[in-house]
């Protein structure tokens, strides 16, 4: 697979990769704007309302996040399954449609349950703050969850300007900008609570008015409820669900063992180091856009060979992108927690941490679209397993080691779920990617940091600019010629192949 003629291109699988590559960058715009705005945001969560509040913020969030997975029904990619063999007769409007009354039924269902759980749980069980925060922001897993659907259905036009802008744009600084005002009002206790709820009905709002633009009239005149179409999609979603359940459950197990153990203020502070860490998920994500339905379409035309071969180029490309973060995140994110205020600096090995499993996950978990769509009841074997083994190690490590175990424990079920999706590739489907294939970058990544790690303590601590500039200009520079050295001596591209436009 490194041999460049192998990788070149056929005319379908470079119209494919120019959509993925074009829709990738639409949305690592977005995503750039939006960590600019959720670092805004960030700052104006620690200085106004501190670690304690941030904190039951951050476990409320990740408890409707979760429950947006499941009341989801995993139509974030499911949904171009329907599209795609939705049938000549059928409306791709109203196939959206469709999901989204199952979609609306399921969140709110939820979101009632989370409001009764909070009122019923003993007192004392819950922390107030905590409490207060999963009653006032349960209502916004319907409008999560939407928002959702309906940025999906825009991506299945090949448009993702809508969701660049509604994410990026609308949700967080209309958020940003309830929040300073709460406070400002004197809503100290609550103002992001209220951010929340005015970033999700603004972002809903600008979705729908996406999806308007993209399908046009959606004959709403014409669209009957059909109960036994709506029960064959629920069965059909069941698989895809749990999936995103148990997906959700791992992405945010850590953070509730952190609250469980340590309480709102270190819940905060890890959830701060959770959310600096944010820019290697958004590179992984900036891909999905378009590369999720893609791979559906591959692997219905070409089977799961050739697809394999094109989720581990895939992996490459989004592994050379991910590491010059997580080399900026090694040299600067000590100060910049600090900036953020003198509790949070407790979270830098958290952090670094953190990105590194982030950088496993986001880049490695790739070929999981393929038992996504062929082998569901695999891919959820491999969460669970991912999940056990982050209790496991949660559970030991949390009450010795803090939020650096809790940290270490989250490493270790990374790495574990991607060697067991390894596994199952090769034994189900027989796709063997030698672990050559992204030799370089990472040789490259490890050869950068030892060149910080040496040049760092040369530098005087006296000019911090000095220090972390010089450092960082070394390391990413040191990255990008190792990388392109590589690829000229081994004949390699960061390219996708083998992956099939229509």
């Amino acid at each position: 697979m490194s041999d460049e003629s192998s990788e070149r291109a056929t005319p379908t699988a470079a119209d494919a990769e120019r959509l993925v590559l074009r829709g990738g960058g639409s949305a690592a715009f977005g995503f750039l704007i939006r960590f600019g705005a959720r670092f805004l945001f960030l700052f104006l969560a620690a200085r106004l309302f501190g670690a304690a509040l941030f904190g039951a913020y951050s476990l409320a969030i990740a408890a409707v996040e979760l429950a947006v997975a499941v009341g989801g029904l995993g139509m974030k990619r499911y949904l171009f399954h329907l599209l795609e063999h939705k049938g000549a007769d059928r409306s791709a409007a109203h196939v959206v449609l469709d999901a989204a009354v199952l979609v609306t039924a399921a969140s709110l269902s939820l979101a009632a349950a989370m409001m009764l759980a909070v009122l019923l749980l003993p007192a004392g069980l819950l922390a107030a703050n905590s409490a207060t925060a999963m009653l006032i922001l349960a209502p916004m897993i319907a409008g999560q969850a939407l928002i959702d659907l309906f940025l999906a259905a825009t991506r299945w036009t090949h448009k993702m300007r809508y969701e660049v802008a509604a994410r990026s744009l609308v949700e967080p600084y209309v958020g940003i900008a309830a929040a300073a005002a709460a406070f400002a009002l004197g809503y100290d206790q609550t103002g992001l609570l209220i951010s929340y709820w005015a970033g999700t009905l603004c972002a809903l709002g600008y979705a729908i008015f996406g999806m308007r633009r993209c399908y046009g009239a959606l004959g709403l005149r014409r669209y009957r409820l059909d109960r036994r179409r709506l029960a064959g999609i629920a069965r059909a979603i069941a698989f895809p669900t749990a999936t995103d359940l148990i997906n959700g459950l791992f992405g945010r197990l850590d953070l509730y063992l952190v609250g469980i153990f340590l309480g709102e203020a270190p819940a905060g502070i890890y959830g701060m180091a959770r959310q600096i860490r944010t820019p290697i998920r958004q590179v992984r994500q900036s891909f999905d856009g378009m590369l999720t339905p893609i791979v559906a379409r591959t692997l219905a035309a070409r089977g799961a060979r050739d697809t394999g071969a094109a989720t581990a180029s895939a992996s490459r490309l989004i592994l050379a992108i991910q590491l010059p973060f997580l080399l900026t995140l090694i040299v600067i994110g000590q100060p910049l927690l600090e900036w953020l205020g003198p509790d949070f600096a407790a979270g830098y090995w958290p952090l670094v941490i953190l990105a590194a499993a982030e950088t496993i996950q986001a880049a490695f978990g790739v070929g999981e679209l393929i038992l996504f769509y062929r082998r569901p009841a695999l891919g959820l074997w491999v969460i669970l397993a991912a999940i056990a083994v982050n209790i496991a190690a949660g559970w030991l490590l949390i009450p010795y080691w803090g939020i650096e175990g809790a940290a270490l424990a989250v490493l270790g079920a990374v790495a574990a779920s991607a060697l067991l999706r390894r596994l199952l590739l090769r034994a189900s489907f027989g796709i063997v990617i030698p672990l050559s294939y992204c030799a370089g970058p990472l040789a490259a990544a490890a050869a950068a940091l030892a060149a910080i790690l040496l040049l760092h303590p040369l530098l005087p601590p006296s000019s911090p600019w000095l220090l972390y500039g010089v450092s960082l200009a070394l390391g990413l520079g040191t990255y990008a010629a190792l990388l392109t050295l590589w690829m000229r001596g081994a004949g390699n591209r960061l390219s996708l192949v083998n992956l099939q436009a229509d």
